[in-house]
């Protein structure tokens, strides 16, 4: 992505590496203003994971990793907001100095699974991701059996990668039922028309429970009973047949 001809969003990564003879790690600043909504975004990322982003309605840092919940940006939430103020008028700068161009649209690529394998009746959670697409933003929402979902419903940020497109997770707890449908429906303005992924849970048949040993058990004592009746036979015989002979 040529990004640097398109000036609606504006990225500034700073990055904070530790290098010697060899790589250690490396964590990015990365501040997002953009026309539109949301028109900000501020996150910290070390080797590519978000360890926390800032809520600019709570005012506060909000962590990803339970590990890192206490860690907190130098200046709070007021530097980073200061930060972000400037950045914008530097936006509205390059917009009116430069040539304009229409800003890219590139589209999503989206992906359903859950993340443990599926026991029915066993609470677990279901992901949706968007791919790829830019500009950053993006409407994600969940649907049961074609009816909306907000219960049990988490979203994140937008992860932004190396070559300028972003990413969004958002995640649903849910509890898997035979016969129930879920649905991550999507719009982004890089898609012709909003796309919905449908997922239906299946549960292999070595976990689906006693049915499956019953009928095994059945089977089995099947087999038995016709190597039995088989032995049962042959001895018979052979007895009639000694009767014949006199023996």
């Amino acid at each position: 992505m040529e990004i640097g001809r398109y000036l609606t969003v504006l990225v500034l990564v700073l990055i904070h590496g530790a290098w010697a003879v060899k790589y250690l790690h490396r964590d990015f600043q990365v501040f997002v203003v953009q026309d539109g909504s949301p028109d900000k975004q501020f996150d910290v990322d070390v080797d590519g994971d978000e360890v926390f982003y800032m809520d600019f309605n709570l005012k506060k840092e909000v962590g990803r990793i339970p590990e890192l919940q206490h860690l907190v940006m130098q200046g709070g939430e007021a530097g980073v907001s200061a930060n972000i103020a400037i950045l914008k008028q530097n936006l509205n700068v390059c917009k009116n100095q430069s040539k304009w161009s229409p800003d890219p649209k590139f589209a999503p690529q989206i992906a359903m699974y859950p993340e443990d394998p599926v026991e029915w009746g066993q609470s677990n959670t279901l992901i949706c991701l968007a791919d790829g697409f830019y500009p950053p933003r993006i409407i994600m929402k969940w649907k049961k059996n074609n009816e909306d979902l907000t219960d049990g419903v988490n979203i994140t940020e937008y992860y932004s990668k190396l070559d300028y497109s972003y990413q969004r997770f958002t995640y649903l707890k849910f509890t898997p039922s035979p016969g129930d449908m879920y649905s991550c429906h999507v719009e982004h303005e890089g898609l012709e028309e909003p796309t919905t992924v449908f997922w239906e849970p299946e549960v292999p048949e070595e976990k689906s429970g006693h049915g499956t040993v019953i009928c095994a058990l059945g089977l089995t004592l099947g087999i038995i009973s016709a190597v039995v009746g088989i032995i049962l036979l042959i001895k018979e015989r052979q007895r009639l047949q000694a009767q014949q002979h006199g023996i």
